[in-house]
């Protein structure tokens, strides 16, 4: 499956320093998120689609390659991840010893390790967009808990890569 890296800032960021597919491709497949990083084919209809699918997130900055956290766009994002974060708690507290320790399955019928899988992604997504900014690359989710309200972001260049 493939996925996107997005470069940001809050500066305007010149095609010479965009990044490149060897500048992040040892961080992800390093620790075993990714096979490879490329580049992709279009990078304006890749930066058209993911203010499309955030639309709720993200809104237009001023400028053509830009954007802000849109009001609400941090809770109308993690809203989702929360609620099944807390359903995932509330069903780990019944968990039988026997469970945990792998000799039976958990709830909904699957084993604790895949319970603790999920909970991690109902967290922090490893496998979804990934935000590169000031030379460090993070999953989408962390940056954005992090990320500034009323700030300006450009957008950089935009990396496939396949896990």
């Amino acid at each position: 499956m493939h996925s996107r890296i997005f470069q940001v800032s809050t500066t305007e960021i010149a095609p010479s320093d965009y990044i490149q597919p060897d500048d992040v491709s040892d961080q992800l497949c390093d620790n075993g998120v990714a096979d490879y990083v490329d580049d992709v084919e279009d990078r304006a209809e890749e930066l058209k689609y993911l203010m499309g699918s955030f639309k709720n997130i993200f809104v237009k900055g001023p400028g053509q390659f830009s954007f802000q956290i849109a009001e609400g766009g941090k809770e109308h994002y993690f809203k989702p991840g929360y609620k099944r974060f807390r359903e995932l708690c509330a069903q780990m507290t019944t968990l039988s010893l026997d469970a945990f320790i792998g000799k039976e399955s958990g709830p909904e019928n699957k084993p604790m390790s895949l319970l603790m899988y999920e909970l991690d992604e109902a967290y922090e997504a490893k496998f979804g967009y990934y935000i590169y900014e000031d030379d460090t690359l993070e999953p989408l989710s962390e940056w954005l808990r992090n990320a500034d309200n009323g700030v300006t972001y450009y957008f950089g260049n935009v990396l496939d890569y396949h896990f």
